[in-house]
Order: C-alpha cells, then sequence, then structure tokens
C-alpha cells in the first residue's frame, strides 16, 4: 500500500492542476520571481507581486502555503497571491522545504529567514515594514499562528533560537488550519502529520504548545473555515481562545453543504465566488488593521 503521503499528494496535485488550467497571469500585477531567500535552491525561493505603477511602499502580505507539511510550492499559490495583490498589496510568495525529509520545526525557521529577507530588502521592493500581514491556510495556517506567536513573544521565539526581525505584524489571516496541536495531532491525519511531527510529541516539550506562548501582543486574526471544510472543528475553538484573552479577532464560515466548492482550501480556487469573497473578506480586515 503507497504510504498515505504519496496519496495525498497525487490527489493535491490533481487539483491544483484542474484549477490552474483555467487562470491567467494577470495583466495589471508586477512580477519578481525565483529571488533566494535561503541556501536550499528551489526549496527556498521566492516570488514578489504587486500592482504595476507602484511608487510607494505598500502594505505586505506574506503568504505561507499548505499542504499537510508534505506538498505544496510557491508556484501553485502564484494565482492566488497575485489576486491578492490587485487588492492594493505587495505580496512574498515563498517555498519551503517539506517533510519527510526535514521535520518540525524547519519551515518556521525559513519563514524566519523570509522575513530577514523582508525587512533587508524593503526599500528595493517597496514593502512597508510597518504594515506586515500573514496569510496561511492548512498547515501554513498552523505554522503562520505559531511564528505569528513567536514574532510577539521573544522567549517563545528564543525557544527555537530565532532572531526575529524588525518589522510590525498588524494581522494575520488563517484558513482552513489548525491550532491547539497538543489536542489534535493524535486525531487529524495522525499519519500525513507524523511526517513533519514524528511520533512522539513529547520530545518537543513546551515549544509544540502554541496557544501557550499567545499573549497580549498576538495580531489581530481574521480565522476561516467553510461548512465542508473537514478541519472545521478547529476554527471556532482559536477563535474563542483569541477572544477570552483580548485578542481582536473574525470568524468566518463560508458556503453551504452543497456548495462542493466549499470544502478544505476553499479560498485558493480564485474563480469561485464565494472564494473572491472570502478573499475580499480578509483584504478588508487587513486594510482596518493598517496604521
Amino acid at each position: 500500500m503507497l504510504p498515505e503521503r504519496i496519496i495525498f499528494n497525487y490527489f493535491c496535485r490533481k487539483n491544483d492542476k484542474k484549477i490552474q488550467k483555467k487562470l491567467r497571469i494577470p495583466d495589471d500585477i508586477e512580477r519578481k520571481v525565483n529571488i533566494s531567500y535561503g541556501k536550499y535552491g528551489k526549496w527556498n525561493m521566492l516570488d514578489i507581486y504587486f500592482p504595476k505603477s507602484t511608487d510607494k511602499p505598500l502594505p505586505a502580505i506574506i503568504n505561507i502555503h499548505g499542504g499537510g507539511y508534505v506538498y505544496g510550492t510557491k508556484d501553485i499559490y502564484k494565482f492566488y497571491c497575485m489576486d491578492l495583490a490587485r487588492r492594493g498589496f505587495a505580496v512574498v510568495n515563498f517555498s519551503y522545504r517539506l517533510a519527510p525529509k526535514v521535520k518540525f520545526p524547519v519551515p518556521v525557521i525559513e519563514t524566519n529567514e523570509v522575513m530577514q529577507w523582508v525587512c533587508s530588502n524593503a526599500a528595493g521592493y517597496l514593502f512597508d515594514l510597518n504594515n506586515i500581514f500573514f496569510t496561511g491556510d492548512s498547515a501554513g495556517a498552523q505554522i503562520a499562528s505559531q511564528y505569528s506567536a513567536m514574532v510577539t513573544n521573544t522567549e517563545y521565539a528564543r525557544m527555537f533560537g530565532l532572531n526575529i526581525p524588525h518589522f510590525k505584524l498588524r494581522a494575520i489571516a488563517l484558513h482552513c488550519g489548525m491550532y491547539d496541536m497538543s489536542q489534535e495531532i493524535d486525531s487529524t491525519l495522525p499519519r500525513l502529520l507524523e511526517n513533519y511531527f514524528g511520533k512522539d510529541l513529547l520530545v518537543y516539550g513546551d515549544r509544540i504548545n502554541v496557544l501557550k506562548h499567545i499573549n497580549k501582543n498576538y495580531p489581530a486574526a481574521f480565522i476561516v473555515s467553510s461548512i465542508n471544510d473537514f478541519l472545521l472543528p478547529c476554527a471556532r475553538p482559536m477563535f474563542e481562545y483569541l477572544n477570552n484573552i483580548g485578542i481582536e479577532c473574525d470568524l468566518k464560515i463560508y458556503g453551504t453543504k452543497d456548495q462542493k466548492e466549499t470544502g478544505h482550501v476553499f479560498h485558493l480556487n480564485i474563480l469561485s465566488p464565494v472564494a473572491r469573497q472570502c478573499n475580499d473578506d480578509a483584504c478588508d480586515f487587513f486594510r482596518r488593521h493598517v496604521v
């Protein structure tokens, strides 16, 4: 029997190709592609998208792709990220190394390397470091939520030996993710997640308990799921947890049971009306937090 990750990759790739066949690069977006941010070749590359004729720093969205930690690259997310850029943002879209070749917390460390690159090159690419936003889906939402805790809690960052560069994280959009890993790792796609975390979470100690390290400095959060998302049960507990500790957050559940296009990571199919509404809402949430 094939490993679960091979089957998962096959169906993800098939679905992504089906969607991308219908999409085209927009004429109103400037692209800077295949920029190296680290030392691992194609796995440490990023793309940048922004509206043409931009002559001033823009609020910047950093996209952290999903794929169960075992699948995905920036190329799969290019149309989604360019669509976000059309809404008036600079967007950074990057690849990171995947499990099982690497384990936790490599994607988190490489996200920090991306942010070091962004901060070092802000002037040349018109990033407004005072208005940084993260978006992530599925595994990328988990990574985004965890890295956001490190950005806003220096003690947590020290547990990973991370030097967080200087920028202001205003808000995050978390799509179809899982957040309380201490509870969900044993019940949600266990064999798939073992590729990234291994079989024994106890080896990570407090590093795996993200919620424990979220403090009052955590950014405002736009939490997204859909009625047919298999990770829908993870959305409301995260919303309630943040809300209870005083973090500004919105919870949006999209679609109806008879809408096939509102499954897991539905927002990536930018031709879908419900995806467009979700992405409009996420960008509106970001704009409310631009200063």
